[in-house]
């Protein structure tokens, strides 16, 4: 609407700036990490680096208390795995090269490179580990194969000295000879022991009777001593069962990780003799006596030695090639054949009771019959021509 006066009006534009005006928005900056400049000087790759600092968090104590239980020896924290560990990143020429010649303070330094300086501080600190490390392995491989071991020398001892088996193996032949007769196998001088396991294959005439129910039979007749067998064959079912079954421990296997034990704690022998006085003094005795040591590692090779012997008494007992035999073989047919042995002596059990049942229920109607034949049962009646 305009005005009729003639006088101009202004208005007060700072004091509406300042009571009115929106304030302008001041970008502010979102809160983030805040990134630690560090002036950390490092001789190690990144990689290995990132490594050996994950391995130095697992102890939970300083790098010179870990240096110094390698230099003692002490192996409570120190296990086989952490050791060999331990050997995969130990500092390599370059790098000691590089930390020796570097003349900065050792807390500039980042926290695995001082971890080596205080390692270099120790005198002979890749033999110190290799000896603590082939101390654990073998302790733990005494302790595995030492009792499998005894297992087999004792199953194999087991065969060779059962009286009853021999005698068993003596009847099956005669059997197998007769009903041979007649044919190129009818004088056999004798059979393999996986023939045990076919006695269940030679069917009768009479429905699910088999060789092996018969002979049984025969035996509990006239041969009761031999229904003891499957107790002769008791050890070698329950102690050697890893050695038999789709997952079999190799006992070649076994001997074989032995004899590269062996040879590794000989050649640490070796290298300690050719090593300062502080050291033989410390690793010397721990190398030689002790579960984990030289000694126990040849007892071991010892008692595979005397398996051998008798791997080569049980192939001549048992008439078969001696580089040929399989022990592995020899458990597992002795095991399934104890099992098939106490299976049939039950089935003929069974089929004893069942039988005797079957008389019992019999035994009424007999009496019965008795009774009509001789007149006590009703009226008698008789008959004229």
């Amino acid at each position: 609407m305009p005005s009729s006066s003639k006088e101009l009006v202004e208005p007060d534009y700072a004091s509406l700036e300042l009571l009115f005006s929106v304030p302008s928005r001041i970008p502010t900056e979102k809160p983030g990490p805040k990134i630690k400049k560090t002036n950390e000087i490092t001789f190690i790759g990144p990689k290995k680096s990132l490594l050996l600092s994950i391995f130095l968090k697992q102890f939970k104590c300083s790098n010179e208390e870990i240096a110094a239980m390698i230099q003692k020896g002490d192996r409570t924290k120190l296990d086989a795995e952490v050791l060999r560990q331990l050997l995969k990143l130990l500092p390599e020429d370059q790098e000691i090269n590089s930390l020796k010649s570097c003349k900065k303070e050792k807390s500039q330094l980042a926290n695995a490179d001082q971890f080596y300086l205080h390692l270099l501080e120790v005198p002979s600190y890749q033999l110190r580990i290799e000896c603590m490390l082939i101390c654990e392995e073998t302790k733990i491989l005494v302790e595995c194969l030492w009792p499998k071991a005894q297992a087999v020398r004792t199953a194999c001892e087991t065969i060779l000295t059962s009286h009853r088996l021999p005698v068993f193996c003596q009847l099956i032949l005669k059997v197998g000879n007769f009903l041979n007769y007649g044919r190129h196998t009818g004088d056999a001088g004798g059979f393999k022991i996986s023939a045990l396991l076919k006695l269940t294959e030679t069917k009768a005439n009479q429905n699910n009777i088999t060789l092996l129910h018969h002979i049984l039979e025969e035996v509990e007749k006239k041969h009761r001593d031999l229904l003891q067998l499957p107790r002769d064959l008791d050890f070698v079912s329950q102690a050697v069962g890893p050695f038999c079954g789709p997952c079999r421990i190799h006992i070649d296997a076994m001997q074989a990780e032995a004899g590269a034990n062996l040879k590794k704690l000989l050649e640490i022998e070796k290298r300690l003799f050719l090593s300062t006085d502080d050291l033989k003094i410390q690793h010397g005795k721990s190398v030689q006596v002790g579960n984990g040591s030289l000694n126990a590692s040849k007892d071991l090779q010892k008692e595979f030695a005397t398996i051998e012997k008798k791997k080569e008494e049980l192939a001549d007992y048992l008439c078969e090639d001696r580089t040929k035999l399989s022990l592995e073989d020899v458990f597992s047919t002795m095991k399934t054949f104890r099992e098939i042995f106490l299976k049939t002596l039950q089935e003929n059990q069974e089929r004893k009771e069942q039988a005797a049942k079957s008389e019992k229920r019999k035994k009424p109607f007999k009496g019965e019959d008795a009774k009509r034949l001789k007149g006590e049962y009703g009226k008698c009646h008789t008959f004229s021509n």
